[in-house]
């Protein structure tokens, strides 16, 4: 079973796909800038400084994802997982505005912020992914034709989210659904020529493969 699990921030993103794997036995990725940063030996503020204006950051991660997908039984967690793998059951999680943004607003690094600077942080940052990822691969993450669920995290538990998913996931199994990614390898191969690599990075899990050496190239290029 391969689960992908995508959604704003604040939607519970995170959460969900630990406990799913969790509950379903599956390999469980969700990886970000943070770790990303610390393959670099960046400062995680650095690197979110930079990202706005350097797409790097972002091919980087998603080659992470990518390859961390060649295997079969794995649940990813990012907000591009279901543009990003060929996966058996795509999820996308939503949440209003106001919602998400009392969710962030209560995380230890938000403490500080009041309610409506977050609120206003939330949406330029919504915006702002929007128009990156429009600009790194053409997709619209406003558009989610592609998904195969849609829930509303506003008033649901965080296990009674995972829940909805595990049996979800329990019935695509069981009917094993046709599903097609048309966007894989157009990301692929943008990611491989920003990023100077060949098409076996993206198909060999034995390739080898280090972030911080093809950053370094790319910055002295």
């Amino acid at each position: 079973m391969r689960i992908a699990i995508s959604g704003h921030s604040g939607c519970g993103n995170t959460t969900a796909t630990t406990n799913v794997g969790q509950a379903l036995g599956l390999k469980i990725v969700n990886y970000t800038f943070r770790d990303l940063a610390k393959e670099l030996d960046m400062s995680f503020d650095d690197l979110h400084k930079e990202a706005p204006s350097n797409f790097i950051f972002d091919y980087l991660t998603d080659l992470k994802c990518i390859r961390a997908t060649l295997t079969e039984n794995i649940v990813l967690g990012t907000r591009l997982a279901a543009w990003l793998m060929d996966a058996d059951l795509r999820i996308w999680l939503h949440a209003p505005l106001e919602a998400r943004a009392r969710r962030i607003n209560k995380r230890e690094s938000e403490k500080a912020a009041t309610y409506e600077a977050v609120l206003y942080k939330t949406l330029k940052r919504d915006e702002q992914n929007r128009n990156r990822y429009l600009q790194l691969y053409g997709l619209d993450i406003h558009d989610h034709s592609d998904f195969d669920i849609t829930i509303n995290t506003d008033k649901l538990t965080a296990e009674q989210v995972s829940s909805l998913i595990v049996a979800a996931a329990q019935w695509a199994s069981k009917n094993q659904l046709e599903r097609k990614n048309l966007h894989i390898r157009r990301i692929r191969e943008i990611i491989a020529d920003k990023l100077t690599l060949p098409e076996q990075a993206f198909i060999d899990p034995s390739y080898p493969i280090d972030v911080k050496e093809i950053f370094t190239r790319l910055k002295k290029a």
